[in-house]
């Protein structure tokens, strides 16, 4: 009998109470209709809002969901971090909360697993405003030109990977917007697949392009430095030492 992997749903959090309960059906339905075990972890990277509040209601009505709430803001590459580190699951998903993402699009997704160890979510007809859309352009720009990663959506929050990819490709503070890079330089298989994209309408984004744009560029020289630096190798044969 073939062995039932088990999925586990990364979601970082922050101030999003009305999307909550509506984002966690929508899960529900999509790993109910999949079919075997599943895990749904939400990491509260402390909201001040009524959010934990939510997640503590929606955990004490479905025994698949896990709850994590950090002391203090990290943001979100250290959420993602901890949900990834707390995951049981062979599959890893990662999405935001802000149900600009569609759920239903995950088994598209799962199924280019088959022959990759990461797919990416491709935002094709984004609903963004024009500011955001344009910083997002011109940032995969500069991620080609300066490092060669021909990624068209970095950013995209909805992603699937293998348990392996996130045990060995770690996070830094910032660094989720460049996980299909950081994976590719481990040797992992990325694709991208088309995906849905909604406009926000509960809540307001948690950045704005004065608070993202000197970070995305010092991050950015962060991560042309471990790809140039990076130590890559292959062996194609090895003799052990023999006993006399």
């Amino acid at each position: 009998m073939a062995n039932v992997q088990k999925f586990s749903v990364v979601l970082p959090v922050h101030n999003e109470e009305e999307n909550l309960k509506e984002l966690h059906s929508r899960l529900r339905k999509v790993f109910e209709g999949l079919g075997g075990p599943y895990e749904i972890i939400f990491v509260d990277d402390a909201s001040t809002d009524k959010s934990f509040d939510v997640l503590r209601d929606i955990n004490a009505g479905n025994p698949h969901v896990r709850v994590i709430r950090f002391k203090k803001n990290r943001g979100e590459s250290a959420a993602l971090a901890a949900g990834f580190n707390a995951a049981r699951g062979d599959i890893i998903i990662a999405m935001d909360a802000d149900l600009q993402s569609e759920p239903k699009d995950i088994p598209k997704l799962l199924e280019k697993l088959k022959d990759y160890d990461v797919v990416w979510g491709q935002r094709v007809e984004r609903q963004d405003d024009l500011i955001r859309n344009t910083f997002s352009w011109g940032g995969n720009f500069v991620r080609r030109q300066l490092i060669g990663d021909d990624a068209t959506d970095a950013g995209s929050p909805l992603r699937v990977m293998k348990r392996e990819v996130t045990q060995k490709v770690k996070l830094f503070k910032g660094l989720h917007r460049f996980y299909p890079t950081l994976c590719r330089m481990e040797g992992f298989r990325v694709i991208e697949v088309p995906i849905t994209h909604y406009p926000r309408t509960h809540g307001q984004s948690k950045y704005n392009i004065r608070n993202r744009l000197f970070k995305y560029l010092v991050d950015l020289l962060a991560v042309k430095w471990m790809h140039n630096t990076h130590i890559d190798y292959e062996i194609i044969e090895e003799l052990d030492e023999r006993t006399p």
